[in-house]
């Protein structure tokens, strides 16, 4: 697998097929024309330079699954039904041979900025060792509605129908055997709670501001803590600006203070040279 970076930080995988794959083909074509709104779409086939087959599928820009899990904490049972039935809804079309699946692991499910889940899913045939934890078909998304599941809390709201015991039981089920219990699952899902959107706060900025010690201020970035320089240093100083004001003759005048004054003194003195003239 190769990765490229997209448009506005979309990270695209390139899958390869060297040798002639039926599999590879199959894969390709089943998503190529109707596309899925929770399986990658394909951006573009081509073959490279020595005349392998190369598939590039478009990323959305998102959160692998665990990191989405690690943002939003406990998920509560509105926000897992909104996380999971998509990839039953995924699964029983895959189990009954709507669509084709590939290979996944847990991180290959991404939740993407407006809290939609996408399968990015290797394509069969492909290229290179399969990755550690990956599964094939419906049983990773299974591996993925359980890895949600498994972080709603049972102490807080309630969970509808079988409970969570009943989805963990159904979806050791599900993975094993697939049709009817891939139902049972799904149903249990569907009942739990009603869907709720996924919500998460801002990932954390890179440099982090520290106590100011003096007249300077560390800053603390990805290398560590350095010496403020010059632009630092004018950065606190126009932040001292703005939130204690400008001292004048021993006391500190808001700024927006100041520019009316400025405003008014300025008016006055056109005011006078206006008339003068006249």
């Amino acid at each position: 697998m190769l990765g490229t970076m997209g448009p506005e930080g979309q990270t695209d995988r390139c899958w390869r097929a060297a040798a002639p794959s039926d599999a590879f083909w199959a894969w390709v074509a089943d998503r190529g024309p109707a596309a899925h709104d929770h399986l990658v779409d394909i951006a573009e086939v081509g073959r490279d330079e020595t005349g392998a087959l190369v598939v590039r599928v478009a990323v959305p820009t998102g959160l692998a699954l665990p990191a989405a899990l690690d943002r939003i904490g406990s998920p509560t049972p509105g926000v897992a039904v909104t996380l999971t039935l998509p990839l039953l809804e995924v699964a029983l079309l895959a189990d009954a041979g709507a669509v084709l699946l590939g290979s996944a692991r847990l991180e290959d499910v991404v939740v993407d900025d407006a809290g939609a889940v996408v399968l990015v899913d290797r394509p069969p045939g492909a290229d290179g060792p399969l990755p550690a934890g990956s599964s094939h078909g419906a049983e990773a998304l299974v591996l993925a509605v359980r890895a949600v599941w498994d972080r709603v809390d049972p102490r807080g709201d309630g969970v509808a129908g079988p409970g969570l015991a009943g989805i963990d039981e159904r979806c050791a089920a599900a993975r094993t055997r697939g049709g009817a219990a891939l139902v049972e699952l799904e149903r249990a899902v569907r009942a739990a709670a009603p869907p709720r959107p996924v919500r998460w706060d801002p990932p954390p900025l890179t440099y982090a501001f520290g106590a100011r010690t003096g007249d300077a201020m560390a800053i603390r970035g990805s290398s560590g803590e350095r010496e403020p320089g010059t632009v630092d240093r004018l950065l606190v100083a126009c932040r001292d600006v703005l939130t204690t004001g400008v001292p004048v003759c021993g006391r500190r005048v808001g700024v927006r203070a100041l520019v009316t004054a400025g405003v008014v003194v300025a008016g006055l003195v056109l005011a006078g040279v206006t008339g003068g003239r006249t």
